[in-house]
């Protein structure tokens, strides 16, 4: 059993390394032209926005689209000791549904799990770092623009 388990961390290993690998490139030699469908690029707009909206705040970004087989966290900052798992959000204008409401307690339990493990993987102590759930919401204007960046803080209670 114990060496099925050291297998499968190695695997989940390799398997994110080459996942962070492929995203590398993807922003080296194309940064404007990820491939996708326009949901996922409006996203990946979002998650650079909300990254330098983070590191202006003094936030240190210290991995971005974590994976695991049920989950991923968008973005994992560091401030003031304490870890801080971002879930990015946005939205086009006219919606009336705020982003925060999207977040199902399916989606939270997810983030939660993601958390855990990459601690786990990272080898973290808990009881030397905090961990903490923030939400980056970010609207656009209708024109494509950006309307509002909102960030809070504490969003999920372990």
């Amino acid at each position: 059993m114990n060496a099925r388990r050291g297998l499968l961390r190695r695997w989940s290993w390799a398997v994110a390394f080459f996942a962070r690998f492929k995203a590398l490139l993807c922003r080296l030699f194309s940064p404007g032209l990820r491939p996708g469908s326009a949901r996922q690029r409006r996203g990946w707009r979002a998650e650079d926005q909300a990254a330098r909206f983070l590191k202006r705040k003094g936030y240190r970004i210290l991995e971005r689209n974590f994976r695991i087989t049920r989950g991923e966290i968008d973005l994992v900052a560091f401030k003031d000791g304490a870890v801080v798992f971002v879930e990015v959000r946005s939205r086009t204008e006219p919606t009336e549904l705020d982003p925060l409401q999207t977040i199902t307690r399916t989606k939270q339990q997810r983030l939660i799990r993601a958390a855990y493990r990459y601690v786990a993987l990272r080898e973290l102590e808990r009881e030397d770092v905090a961990l903490r759930f923030d939400l980056i919401a970010i609207r656009y204007a209708e024109d494509g623009g950006l309307a509002q960046i909102r960030h809070i803080e504490g969003l999920l209670q372990e």
